[in-house]
Formats: C-alpha cells, sequence, structure tokens
C-alpha cells in the first residue's frame, strides 16, 4: 500500500499500480521546472495530481492566499505551468506514454462546486490541453475536485484529513 502526505492530506494510492511523490526536491534538484505534487498509474492511465489545501487547519496565510488565487483566477495559471513542466519532464524520460489526466484536489469546503467547473474550464485553455495542428491531446481529462468529488473517483480512502483522526 502506497501512501504520501502532504501537508493535513493523507493518500491512499493502493487504487493504482504505481504511485509516486513527484514533488521532490532530491529528484528535481538542480532546475527550476514547476511540478504537480504526486503521479499514480493506473493500466494504460497516468494521473498527474496537483494538491491545494486552503482548508489545512494550520495553514494561515498559504490558506487565504490560495483562496483569494483560486478566485480571482490567478492560481489557474499556476496550475497549468506545473502541469505543463511535469509533463515535459516525464515525456523527456520517456515515460509518458500513457493517456494522461490531470487532476487538480483543491480542499475547500465552502468553496462552490458551479466556480470548480468555471475554474476547470478555465485551466483546460491554460494548459492548453489540445491544439488543432496536434496529433495527440495534452490531457484526456483535466479536474478540478474536492475531497467528496476525489473519493468518487478514487475511492473512498483515497484521501483523508489527518488533523481529524479517522483512519
Amino acid at each position: 500500500m502506497t501512501k504520501f502526505v502532504e501537508d493535513d492530506l493523507e493518500f491512499d494510492f493502493s487504487w493504482a499500480d504505481l504511485g509516486e511523490n513527484f514533488d521532490c526536491d532530491t529528484r528535481h534538484a538542480g532546475h527550476q521546472m514547476k511540478r504537480v505534487d504526486f503521479i499514480a498509474e493506473k493500466g494504460n492511465q497516468c494521473f498527474f495530481i496537483e494538491i491545494k489545501d486552503p482548508d489545512h487547519p494550520k495553514a494561515s496565510q498559504n490558506l487565504a492566499e490560495n483562496r483569494d488565487k483560486f478566485l480571482n483566477g490567478n492560481l489557474v495559471h499556476d496550475l497549468a505551468g506545473k502541469y505543463r513542466d511535469s509533463l515535459l519532464f516525464k515525456t523527456l524520460c520517456n515515460s509518458a506514454q500513457k493517456e494522461l489526466h490531470y487532476i487538480v484536489l483543491f480542499s475547500m469546503k465552502s468553496m462552490d462546486p458551479a466556480l470548480l467547473m468555471a475554474r476547470n474550464d478555465a485551466l483546460k485553455k491554460a494548459i492548453p490541453i489540445s491544439h488543432k495542428e496536434w496529433g495527440a491531446v495534452m490531457a484526456k481529462s483535466c479536474l478540478i475536485l474536492n475531497i467528496e468529488q476525489f473519493k468518487k473517483i478514487f475511492g473512498e480512502q483515497s484521501v483523508r484529513r489527518i488533523s481529524e483522526g479517522v483512519a
């Protein structure tokens, strides 16, 4: 069972064939490429997963900053850059041969799901997902999810808030 912790969230990648902490300084030392937090593979699918946790109980400045950046749309450009740089890195390592999916977990209980969808559309444009001259899409899917939506896709045990103490 592969588990990783990102701030106050614990992720269980037992649903995947492979789970990797991709935002690791030892692996990426010496370059300034942005990177997603995790990469998970399941069959012929590869999931690039970025975590934003404004509901983290101990994060105050970053919490407000992430919340404001999301609400005004500025976070979308950061998220797009992380995906593009991570995809470039994996491609140059010859390991991006699977169907690609970009998942952003934005854990903010007070966030209106309609706003998540609106930012999701903006993220698809900012990446961009496809181009008329490309022979392939940059990602099969691109989703910004809250914790409940994430669990519906990857399983009830896929993520938990550590401070809530529920295993």
